[in-house]
C-alpha cells in the first residue's frame, strides 16, 4: 500500500507562482511580439528631375516643371503640379539644383518656396557663354499639408533653357524628413 503524500502549503504556494510565472512569460512574449510586428509608417522621401530641356522667360520666378519621378516613397510629390505635399508637420532636408544654358554677365537663381514664399535658395554668375548650374541644400520647417515646390529664375534678355538629361543630374528636387537621416 501506498503511504499517502502530504502536501505543503509551501508547495502549493512554489505551484501557483511557478504557473503565474509560466503565464507573465507567455503574455510578455505575446507582448513582444506585437512590438515587433508595429510597423512604423514610411517618411517622405522623393527626388523629381528634368529629363527634358525647355525654357523659361526671363526676370520671373517661374515653377520648374519636372518630368521624371525618380522616387516618392510614400507619395507626396504631384508631379502634374510639381509641388510636395507635406503629410506630417517637422523638419525636412531639402536639396535642389538647376543648370542653364547662359550668356556671359547674367545671373541664375534657384529656390525653395514654401507656400509661395521663399525658403532657401542659391545664385550665380555666368562668366562666359555656357552652362551654369547652382545648387543648395538647406532644412525647413513644413507644416502638414505645406507645399515646397523649386523655382527659377534668370536674368537673362530673353527666355532661357533650363538643361535636363536622361540622368536626371542637372535639373532636380530631392526632399526628405530629417527623421530619415537618422
Amino acid at each position: 500500500m501506498m503511504g499517502k503524500r502530504k502536501v505543503s502549503i509551501v508547495s502549493i504556494l512554489a505551484l501557483i507562482v511557478g504557473l503565474s510565472g509560466l503565464g507573465l512569460g507567455a503574455y510578455s512574449l505575446y507582448n513582444y511580439q506585437q512590438f515587433v510586428n508595429q510597423v512604423e509608417p514610411q517618411k517622405p522621401l522623393a527626388r523629381a528631375s528634368l529629363a527634358f530641356s525647355y525654357s523659361i522667360p526671363s526676370t520671373t520666378w517661374t515653377t520648374i516643371n519636372f518630368d521624371v519621378l525618380d522616387y516618392d516613397e510614400t507619395g507626396d510629390f504631384n508631379i502634374i503640379t510639381n509641388r510636395f505635399i507635406c503629410p506630417t508637420s517637422g523638419y525636412y532636408l531639402v536639396s535642389g539644383m538647376v543648370t542653364f544654358i547662359m550668356q556671359d554677365g547674367e545671373t541664375i537663381q534657384l529656390a525653395a518656396f514654401r507656400e509661395g514664399v521663399y525658403e532657401a535658395g542659391s545664385l550665380a554668375h555666368a562668366s562666359h557663354s555656357d552652362g551654369v548650374s547652382t545648387g543648395f541644400t538647406d532644412i525647413v520647417y513644413l507644416n502638414v499639408s505645406d507645399y515646397l515646390e523649386l523655382r527659377a529664375h534668370h536674368t537673362g534678355s530673353g527666355s532661357r533653357s533650363i538643361f535636363g538629361n536622361a540622368e536626371g543630374t542637372y535639373t532636380y528636387l530631392t526632399i526628405t524628413a530629417v527623421d530619415n537621416l537618422n
